[in-house]
């Protein structure tokens, strides 16, 4: 058997083992890292049941261990799993979430088949023509060799253990990628809906909607060419089901103050005796907050969160706009927009690097000529292995140095990288 063949046989078991290990933890044991009453599946379980039983409450953390911090419609999503019972529900929950990552592996064939057939780069695969070519094809090894890093990264292993939903927030995203990808009104709209479902899921992936804005910086005119029609049908999809979920908040406005309280307003963090804010969390904002804390200084943490995002997300934007409209430009958006959020949100952890990671493999995949390429690569490995080792890190520490700074260093390194990325494209172009 080839080598990366095996790499990636080896990758399907391991993840198999992460969901084995799982569930040895939820039914039979006890342990402070995490047992059937420790388990962020909790705030799903009892979401899926508030939203038919109780739907005023749903919101209320007072009711559940972890508090839910979706939009209303996503609650739906988990009742199925709900009216299971907690314990055959979580088993078909994972097993779900398990299969997810097959549907996830075909949807990257796709977005990489498709980039490889409107592209004109000669050093892209050549053979990539039907998803056997992924396993078949030598010219090919590279994506099988990524996807097993995928399968095989640590924050994998922590999204089974807590219980979470990142699979099925990336199978949306990814999904909608595709539509995108493809135009057309149909497409568009479809693609809409779809990451529409994904920020009911994961509404901090807000940040991807920018750059879904058709919208591209003439330097010889120097004039905005703004695409109102093809804008308007893609962010329809998200504007009807954030709308939708409007509704709900005015029928029920206690909810929506739940709601905030949960998401904007920094809150849920728990001290030692000392008074130390103990928070894993590798954003810078959630840094700030607990800097601010330990000198004793009170700041308003949305206006924080609100702050640190303006300040990477306009430079950034400001390049991205220059890019010709190009397939790579959209799929590198979706990258810009998940590395942000996990910069800039209060409460970004190693398990939300699994919606991350299909991009960063798109952007090694694509961009093999980039000048700090081998880096780039390394920060990805380096992340796949070390954020979960940070967050271990941070708990043996967090008493004389209570920030998760390993972790933020990795995403801040992206940041960098992708920022010489674009100004290198835009002096290209010049």
């Amino acid at each position: 058997m080839h080598k990366t063949r095996l790499f990636f046989l080896i990758a399907c078991i391991v993840n198999g083992f992460y969901l084995i290990l799982t569930f040895i933890f939820f039914y039979f044991l006890d342990s402070p890292l995490m047992s059937i009453d420790e388990n962020d599946y909790l705030s799903f379980y009892h979401a899926g049941l508030n939203v038919l039983k109780d739907l005023p409450n749903l919101y209320n953390s007072s009711l559940s261990p972890f508090p839910f911090r979706y939009l209303p419609l996503s609650a739906y999503f988990f009742t199925p799993f709900s009216i299971l019972g907690l314990e055959l529900g979580y088993l078909v929950f994972q097993i779900f979430n398990f299969s997810l990552n097959i549907l996830i592996f075909y949807l990257m064939y796709r977005i990489i088949q498709f980039y490889k057939n409107v592209s004109n780069d000669s050093n892209f695969y050549s053979k990539l023509n039907t998803f056997k070519d992924s396993f078949d094809k030598t010219e090919n090894e590279s994506v099988l060799h990524q996807y097993a890093i995928f399968l095989i990264m640590l924050p994998q292993f922590m999204n089974y253990f807590l219980g979470q939903i990142n699979l099925i927030v990336l199978f949306f995203i990814l999904s909608s990628l595709l539509f995108f990808l493809k135009e057309g009104i149909k497409n568009n709209l479809i693609g809409g809906f779809l990451i529409g479902l994904g920020l009911s899921i994961r509404p901090t992936l807000i940040l991807i909607l920018p750059f879904l804005i058709v919208l591209k910086y003439n330097r010889e005119t120097k004039k905005l060419l703004f695409n109102l029609k093809t804008t308007m049908i893609r962010l329809l999809g998200p504007t009807i089901l954030l709308l939708i979920s409007g509704i709900y908040f005015l029928i029920y406005p206690q909810m929506f103050t739940d709601f905030i309280a949960v998401n904007l307003t920094g809150e849920y963090t728990y001290t030692t005796e000392g008074g130390i804010e103990i928070n894993p969390s590798f954003s810078l904002t959630r840094i700030v907050l607990i800097f601010m804390d330990l000198i004793r200084v009170d700041i308003n943490g949305f206006l924080i969160f609100i702050i640190v995002t303006l300040i990477f997300l306009i430079p950034i934007y400001y390049f991205y706009i220059q890019h010709s409209d190009q397939p790579i430009k959209l799929i590198n958006g979706y990258l810009l927009g998940i590395l942000i959020m996990l910069i800039v949100y209060f409460d970004s952890w190693p398990h939300h690097l699994v919606v991350l990671t299909p991009f960063l493999i798109f952007f090694i995949l694509i961009n093999k000529n980039f000048k700090y390429y081998k880096l780039f690569k390394y920060l990805h490995y380096l992340i796949a292995i070390l954020m979960v080792i940070f967050w271990g890190i941070y708990y043996l520490t967090y008493q004389f140095f209570p920030f998760n700074a390993g972790g933020l260093i990795l995403l801040m390194l992206l940041y960098y990288c992708l920022v010489v990325y674009y100004v290198n494209q835009v002096r290209e172009n010049i």
